[in-house]
């Protein structure tokens, strides 16, 4: 059911990199480095901004998926996504007798991240909700309920987009400092400053934070066998440019969505209208009842109205501590292992309650306010623990072979990004008297949480073949834990007296997780790769050495239905959960055929008043399964 790829989309990308290196003094040493980036994208969306062949379809009983045309628009303005780093370090070896050894670090990294896009949501600018779809073969065809179920979303860009950007300027120190034979301690610290401004010019970052990190090594012998290791850090992440800038009118469309009241089209299961038709039927009776100026559903989001950014977004960040301990036998064995916790927080929010108030557009109507911010630790959390182990082992001179293990869980109330948009808001702080945590944003492991992880490798440099290596890797996962969600789960407006919102959240947008957040896992990914790598070093060239490589991926053409496939370009792909089906019917989606319940009485029951899809559990596209065989060839200078 994806959107129909009748595009072509090209993609602009020049790179430039200039660095420079010098040794001072035989102590002291300096470099520094340019970069640039500047990508254009262009025809990415549908080819037309005709109501009919550039209108998104979205199913709303199968987890939004979407169809008939693509998303984006593929016949407008390109989009243009640059930066620029400037980055200049010193290494100073300061030795003084009595005070051990100290390697100094410092320096500057100056990052300027810029975005030229006017972000349309289809190709008309506008997108179908509709009921749900008739699905024959190859063939889609949309089901458009006029009982409520059916929304009509309008997406204009009121103002042109004249461009984000965001700096960060940080200065940075460490010092290991060789305390004695046995003892070694890392200090350092990293200073960042934000300095953003929206695609309309409007400041809407302008915080700093200190990164402070401390570890120590220890060798207990005085040997070079053991190393015990302990360490503190806070790591601070960039500002997102596509939160920061939600806010802001240039570029970003409006969002306003409408309930289509008209004739059932295709109601009784039969698909006696085809798509083009249907749309037009639709677009009908909305421009023949009064188009936008029909009643809204829920609240609109209109950049610059609603969502605001009033105060400076502060930059998420993670405290990590961490401890580990190794073993060297000589350069033939080694052992290692690491427990590392990490403690997130300051995560992106979007915030609408009874404190933040009201505003209103050029038209007069008024809206409940959201606010974007960050949301503290006692609201959302999300926590790491892993335990990684290592062992390598050198068989002979031309044979190593290693393996390593992870047990981690990743667990907490919010996952704070996707595959697909990266960070995001978490929407649990608007509305919360239509909300309840234990339904609406329970604790247990998250998307990310990948209990087993572990690879095994081998390689063999062929005696007989001077310069021909063959490497075997062997990956062993488990599944990622998914539940049974719907965004569109209750209709809490029928058991909550309106404290004075404007328009209450409607039932299309209230999250319930009629299962444990971790109910279910996908299938875990076993697949073996192999590799052969041939060197070769021409007579009278030096260190010069040129190689080619031959990979074959998955080898044994295993498949799991993991949501871990990649294109063939790629070794794997990342762990999305997304791409597994994970559609839930509610008698919001579906009110013919399930009844409601007051969310903060009642336990749903399945069957009654929700159930799973037929299609629950199974693949949404082919990146659902484990990336099949593919043979890749590669070439290389090394010198």
């Amino acid at each position: 059911m994806d959107a129909r790829s009748l595009y072509n989309p090209t993609r602009v990308l020049d790179l430039t990199t200039v660095g420079y290196s010098a040794v001072v003094t035989p102590s002291f040493f300096v470099e520094g480095r340019f970069s640039a980036r500047n990508e254009t994208l262009e025809q990415v969306g549908a080819t037309s901004t005709g109501l009919v062949d550039g209108t998104l379809l979205i199913d709303r009983s199968r987890s939004a998926r979407r169809y008939w045309a693509p998303t984006f628009c593929g016949v407008c303005d390109p989009e243009e996504r640059d930066n620029q780093d400037v980055f200049i370090k010193g290494s100073y070896f300061l030795s003084r007798h009595g005070a051990g050894s100290h390697n100094l670090v410092f320096g500057y990294d100056g990052f300027n991240d810029r975005r030229l896009a006017n972000n349309h949501q289809s190709g008309s600018d506008y997108r179908i909700l509709g009921t749900t779809s008739i699905i024959s073969g190859a063939a889609v065809t949309p089901v458009f309920l006029g009982n409520g179920t059916t929304i009509i979303q309008w997406n204009p860009i009121v103002v042109a987009s004249t461009g984000a950007d965001f700096r960060v300027h940080s200065g940075f120190f460490s010092d290991s400092w060789r305390v004695s034979p046995r003892l070694t301690a890392n200090v350092g610290v990293r200073y960042d400053k934000n300095d953003g401004k929206n695609s309309e010019g409007a400041s809407v970052a302008n915080d700093s934070a200190w990164s402070p990190r401390l570890g120590v090594i220890w060798d207990p012998t005085g040997m070079q066998e053991w190393a015990v290791t302990g360490s503190f850090a806070r790591y601070v992440a960039g500002i997102s440019t596509s939160i920061a800038n939600a806010s802001s009118t240039g570029g970003n469309s409006d969002t306003y969505q409408f309930v289509y009241r008209g004739p059932s089209i295709n109601g009784n299961g039969v698909a006696a209208t085809a798509t083009p038709a249907a749309i037009q039927q639709v677009f009908d009776w909305f421009f023949a009842n009064g188009g936008a100026s029909l009643p809204l559903t829920g609240t609109p989001n209109i950049p610059g109205v609603t969502p605001q950014i009033r105060a400076s977004l502060t930059s998420p960040n993670v405290l990590e501590y961490a401890s580990g301990v190794s073993r060297n036998w000589g350069s033939r064995l080694a052992l290692r292992a690491d427990v590392i916790y990490r403690d997130y927080r300051d995560f992106y929010a979007a915030r609408t309650d009874m404190t933040t108030g009201k505003v209103a557009d050029k038209l007069g109507r008024t809206f409940d306010l959201a606010l974007i911010e960050n949301a503290n630790a006692d609201h959302l959390t999300r926590r790491y623990a892993g335990l990684n182990t290592q062992a390598t082992v050198r068989l002979a001179s031309t044979v190593d072979a290693g393996a390593s293990y992870t047990l981690s869980r990743a667990w907490g109330n919010v996952d704070g990004e996707s595959a697909a948009a990266g960070p995001t808001a978490d929407s649990t702080l608007q509305y919360p008297e239509y909300k309840q945590a234990s339904w609406n944003a329970p604790v247990g492991d998250l998307s990310i949480d990948q209990r087993h992880r572990a690879r095994v490798w081998l390689n063999y440099g062929l005696p007989w073949v001077r310069g021909l290596t063959l490497g075997v890797l062997q990956t062993i996962e488990s599944g990622v834990p998914y539940g049974a969600v719907s965004a569109s789960g209750v209709n809490a407006q029928l058991y909550v007296a309106n404290p004075g919102y404007t328009t209450p959240l409607p039932p299309s947008q209230t999250v319930y997780f009629f299962t444990e957040r971790d109910a279910f896992r996908t299938e875990g990914q076993v697949r073996t790769d192999l590799a052969a790598t041939y060197a070769f070093s021409p007579r009278g060239a030096g260190r010069l050495q040129l190689f080619g490589q031959l990979q074959v991926i998955n080898l044994f053409n295993q498949f799991q239905l993991c949501g871990c496939g990649a294109s063939v370009t790629a070794s794997g792909g990342a762990v999305a959960v997304g791409r597994v089906d994970q559609t839930v019917r509610t008698s919001v989606t579906m009110p013919a055929s399930y009844q409601t319940f007051n969310p903060f009485t009642t336990a749903p029951v399945q069957g009654v008043n929700w159930d799973v899809a037929p299609t629950f559990g199974t693949a949404v596209n082919r990146m659902a399964f484990t990336s099949p065989r593919a043979l890749r060839l590669s070439f290389g200078i090394r010198f």
